[in-house]
């Protein structure tokens, strides 16, 4: 099943969908179909950009980040600095040795600045934004809830005139559950 999640109002204009849209509006309105029943999940689907801190909070246990793939997808343009310069990125979101969250994105670094925070000063490409104090636009492509069990994911786009982030995630199956994650469980 493949639901799709627009951003726009329902008098056609487009909403503001970036981080900073909590404080600019005295309303928002982040309606997804149905199909989605629990409310922890729409949250999920909707993190836009904090999903570390959202399980965490859930799980009430700390969520690390375990990086397993984080290259230039064109080694030569870092050195020439030829832009843009596009990493892949494969992590897992891991909760007391539990992968809550699998997500492979592209990272696209679309200026010189935000080329020489990652290729000279070191800064990883998961804190750029908040390193360029920038409130990124979040617009939720896709959604998809498994027919077979609890499993769900999405694809979404971070954007800002510096950065572009395009981020599959992939929730496992039973996560949902408060206590997927507690000491007795070992890795999924």
């Amino acid at each position: 099943m493949v639901v799709q999640y627009s951003a726009a109002a329902k008098n056609g204009k487009a909403e503001p969908n970036h981080f900073g849209d909590v404080m600019s509006q005295r309303e928002t309105s982040c309606m997804l179909p149905a199909v989605f029943k629990t409310p922890v999940q729409r949250i999920m689907l909707m993190a836009n950009g904090n999903l570390q801190r959202v399980l965490s909070a859930y799980y009430n246990l700390p969520v690390s980040v375990e990086v397993l793939f984080n290259e230039p997808e064109e080694p030569w343009r870092l050195k020439e600095h030829k832009l843009p310069i596009r990493y892949c990125r494969d992590i897992n979101l891991v909760c007391n040795r539990t992968v809550v969250c699998s997500a492979q994105s592209t990272v696209d670094l679309l200026t010189s600045k935000a080329a020489d925070l990652v290729i000279s000063k070191g800064v990883g490409i998961g804190q750029l934004f908040r390193y360029m104090n920038v409130l990124p636009t979040f617009t939720l492509l896709e959604a998809h809830l498994s027919d077979d069990n609890g499993s769900f994911e999405r694809l979404y786009e971070l954007r800002s005139d510096d950065v572009v982030c395009t981020i599959s995630e992939k929730f496992p199956d039973g996560m949902l559950d408060p206590s997927f994650c507690r000491r007795e469980q070992t890795m999924h």
